[in-house]
């Protein structure tokens, strides 16, 4: 369970993960058990006992999160990935200017063996999304 403090807008309760989207998030009371799905319009919240209650008493509803659908989910894999191979990118191309500068065959060696290390990670790392 999320506690109420720890959504991704402290400043504006209320209001879910990924507000520009619509779609379904899931509710879960204080009570053992309870538990609401509820659909965000990309505005507001669309009706329901337990909006009201998370609107106005947020200690009787708790936000859990959004449902995600397995291409959103495939979406959000790649994007990350994407993000760490920009990453790995960027360590390749810090010992390519190692490299340019090297004073010695060693220094080359060394930052060719780094260079080409971070090239093979970011291959990894963008073909781990056509593992099965």
């Amino acid at each position: 369970m999320t506690d109420p403090t720890n959504w991704p807008d402290p400043n504006r309760p209320g209001v879910p993960m990924y507000p520009e989207r619509d779609g379904w998030h899931v509710m879960e009371g204080r009570a053992a058990g309870q538990t609401a799905l509820t659909h965000w319009n990309g505005r507001e919240w669309g009706g329901g006992e337990q909006v009201r209650a998370l609107n106005t008493s947020p200690e009787w509803y708790r936000y859990v999160g959004p449902v995600l659908t397995p291409t959103q989910i495939n979406e959000m894999l790649a994007a990350e990935r994407e993000r760490c191979v920009k990453v790995t990118t960027e360590v390749s191309d810090t010992y390519y200017a190692h490299r340019e500068e090297a004073e010695s065959d060693d220094e080359r060696i060394y930052a060719d063996e780094r260079m080409c290390a971070a090239q093979e990670c970011a291959e990894a790392i963008r073909n781990l999304g056509d593992a099965p």
